[in-house]
């Protein structure tokens, strides 16, 4: 770059044979490969010096990294039709590939492809939706999130002859939301369609063609429903006939949701009918309030960036114990269930933690007593 500021003129500097033997990293190409070497990167840095250069630059390698194996995932798992295997290194280290499809996960759903023929050429269309958090470990969830943030990375992966060249895109087709971030749709298409995908010059953009833009859309239609079904399944389990949630869930006539505390559940009758009459529309008011104040903002914020920290169970076991108690003195205080049968219903709560063999061994404990 410095000489062409020089010459100010598109011109090629050849290097004589003994410099190119003195070429840093030449030893790693064997008989045959290329090099590419960049040299005298002086706003790599971005004026910082000391530390905070060391600090920056080591941030951008890490960038480095996980571009490339994103973008090269797939010819570094050799998923590529007759290629080889490719290794990259970045400071030596090996580059692993990232899939964003997380195909490696037994929960993950890859849907039919679907193929589309346009000048004699084949377009691919793969669907997948990827698990609920619920499926995952902690540290795989964290891995994922950290690496493809699911709501800002959903939508299409495109591929020029395996490469990804674009992603993280519905095409303006539906907007990014909470319900679809699980939904991916891999796009492959030969460079022979280039000019169709109109690619500009650093082959870093693609927009499809109308023919593709149009199948796209009905399997768009199609995925978001799966990538619904799979993020609220949980949600929808917890409303289920046989459960006793505290909270109701409501839809208005003009599609608001709703939600509001239960007062026909055994809790909120129970603390009702403790209080007498001059109390029990003070209760009732209370009862209200709290419903009301439900922290909806917070709480999503606090999903959408870890569901694996937000928990309503209780933080130790004395106090699950203390809690399973205090649901039988409510609930059953005749002992007219069976202990598993009790167990059932303080699970079905939510309010004692969701592992069913800790609950029913206190259950048993406490019938047992």
């Amino acid at each position: 770059l410095d000489e062409l500021a020089e010459q100010d003129d598109w011109v090629l500097s050849l290097p004589e044979p003994d410099d190119i033997q003195n070429l840093p990293w030449l030893e790693t190409l064997g008989e045959t490969g290329t090099l590419v070497l960049l040299e005298k990167l002086d706003r790599l840095a971005e004026d910082t010096d000391g530390e905070a250069r060391s600090d920056l630059l080591s941030a951008k390698l890490v960038g480095l990294q996980r571009h490339l194996s994103l973008v090269f995932h797939r010819f570094i798992d050799g998923d590529t039709a007759d290629r080889r295997k490719l290794k990259l290194h970045v400071n030596g280290i090996a580059v692993e590939a990232f899939d964003p499809f997380c195909r490696g996960q037994a929960a993950t759903q890859e849907l039919p492809v679907e193929r589309m023929s346009i000048g004699g050429e084949t377009i691919e269309i793969r669907p997948y939706i990827l698990p609920h958090h619920s499926k995952l470990s902690p540290q795989t969830w964290r891995y994922y999130k950290d690496r493809s943030d699911f709501l800002s990375n959903q939508g299409a992966y495109v591929y020029r002859n395996g490469r990804l060249m674009a992603w993280g895109d519905w095409f303006r087709m539906i907007p990014k939301g909470e319900a679809t971030k699980l939904a991916r749709v891999r796009i492959d298409f030969p460079s022979t369609l280039d000019a169709l995908w109109t690619i500009d010059i650093k082959k870093s953009r693609a927009h499809p063609p109308p023919a593709v833009r149009a199948r796209f859309k009905r399997i768009i239609e199609r995925i978001a429903g799966r990538s619904v079904r799979v993020h609220r399944g949980r949600g929808e389990r917890m409303l289920q006939a046989d459960a006793s949630p505290v909270w109701i869930r409501t839809v208005g006539r003009d599609g608001i949701i709703s939600y509001a505390p239960d007062f026909d559940h055994p809790l909120l009758q129970a603390a009702i009918a403790g209080a007498d009459s001059e109390n029990e529309g003070a209760v009732r008011a209370a009862l209200s309030a709290l419903g009301a104040a439900l922290p909806v903002d917070a709480l999503y914020a606090d999903f959408a960036d870890d569901p694996k920290r937000v928990s309503l169970a209780p933080d130790s076991t004395d106090k699950q114990r203390e809690v399973i108690a205090e649901l039988k003195s409510v609930l059953d205080p005749d002992r007219e269930m069976e202990p598993r049968e009790f167990a059932r219903l303080v699970l079905s709560t939510g309010l004692a933690g969701r592992n069913i063999e800790v609950i029913e061994a206190v259950a048993l404990e406490l019938y047992a007593a």
